[in-house]
């Protein structure tokens, strides 16, 4: 069963808040990484009600944890690739059992 993008709030007694998203990636997700010439890229997500946008904290002064926090979402996402490949599904192919 296909699990939907999901977003909870969560207000706690003390006042803090919470944010929660879920993005269930999809092929009408849509994912870009935007460029521009003065100022540092920008990566953004988003699928249904959801919009992820990573950036550098301040974008007129990039920094070396900057960099480093980004090389730690790649690492991440690389392991994430990797380990999702160890589990497709095959799917039959639509050839299958045809006469040829």
């Amino acid at each position: 069963m296909a699990l939907p993008t999901v977003t909870s709030i969560r207000l706690y007694p003390k006042g803090g808040i919470r944010v929660d998203a879920a993005l269930r990636l999809t092929g009408d997700s849509f994912i870009t990484c935007c460029i521009y010439t003065d100022d540092p890229p920008i990566l953004s997500f988003e699928d249904e009600h959801v919009s992820v946008t990573v950036s550098a904290r301040d974008p007129k002064h990039v920094t070396a944890d900057d960099v480093a926090q980004a090389h730690r979402l790649a690492d991440a996402l690389a392991r994430y690739i990797a380990e999702l490949e160890t589990h497709v599904t095959t799917t039959p192919d639509k050839s299958e059992g045809v006469a040829a």
